[in-house]
């Protein structure tokens, strides 16, 4: 809800705060002979400042010289401003969606997937648009500054005349511009992670969790004991059924079965030798 207010509203006061900016700069040349002279120099959005002329007297009677200041800034603040102008119409767009079409927006997951991917985008433009103008804006200042000014008129640069700078242009729009960038930025990153949730992808994740190679071992260690106790407990249980061999009786006996009661034979022979014992089962 926070994006849906605030969003369309930092987008407008970012663009309206550099591209309606328009700065001013005053100069007054007094010569030599008493003769003065009020320089004004006007530039404003978006600053292709090697456009912007002014006309400055040369203290030789009626002569004046042609100046230009130096620089082209526009494709950075152009670049700004056209994010902050996209970014407002989406916003616009997205609220639309949200109140009024919230069927169509949740159908198949489209819209919430769609709307993830352009928060990411939108994130990274105004991350590296911001960056951008504030650079330019400090070159756009340095440009700008009296003191250059004053340095390319002939008659400031000669010691015996006058210069006196009477305005200089204000920087608060452009600087709080940049700031509302940088606070749009903030903003759309910091609704990735809703956008994201919307999605419903991290519930998709939670439910198919990815096994670590220890787990699947594990697992597998575990899946080995079980079999191997099952099968030795069916060995030892055949061990158990079948016949033994008594070394100290002399004897060999069969596994009992339900054919009938064995009958007990001794081997002929003397009194005291004792043979096998022979069990035969008795039909």
């Amino acid at each position: 809800m926070c994006m849906v207010i605030f969003a369309p509203l930092f987008a407008v006061l970012a663009f309206a705060t550099c591209g309606g900016y328009s700065g001013q700069i005053t100069v007054k040349v007094e010569c030599l002979d008493k003769t003065q002279s009020n320089i004004s120099i006007s530039f404003n959005y978006p600053f292709r400042l090697q456009q912007v002329h002014f006309s400055a007297p040369l203290c030789e009677g009626t002569r004046k010289e042609t100046l230009f200041l130096e620089g082209d800034f526009a494709s950075s603040v152009q670049f700004f401003v056209t994010v902050s102008v996209l970014a407002f119409l989406y916003s616009l767009l997205a609220t639309v969606v949200y109140i009024f079409y919230q069927n169509k927006y949740r159908e198949k997951n489209r819209g919430p997937v769609v709307d993830f991917l352009v928060t990411l985008a939108f994130s990274s433009l105004w991350l590296v648009s911001s960056i951008a103008w504030a650079k330019t804006l400090s070159g756009v200042k340095t440009a700008t500054d009296v003191h250059q000014i004053l340095l390319l008129m002939s008659a400031c640069r000669a010691q015996e005349n006058l210069c006196e700078v009477l305005q200089e242009p204000i920087w608060t729009n452009l600087n709080m511009s940049v700031a509302f960038g940088f606070l749009n930025f903030f903003l759309w990153a910091g609704n990735i992670w809703f956008a994201y949730k919307e999605t419903g992808l991290h519930k998709s994740f939670q439910r198919h969790p990815s096994r670590t190679p220890s787990e699947k071992r594990g697992s597998f260690r575990q899946y080995s004991q079980t079999s191997f106790d099952q099968s030795g407990a069916g060995f030892g249980q055949r061990l158990y059924n079948e016949g033994s061999f008594d070394l100290s009786s002399g004897g060999f006996s069969l596994p009992q079965t339900n054919l009938g009661q064995p009958m007990l034979y001794r081997q002929v022979g003397s009194p005291t030798s004792r043979g096998p014992l022979i069990f035969v089962n008795e039909m």
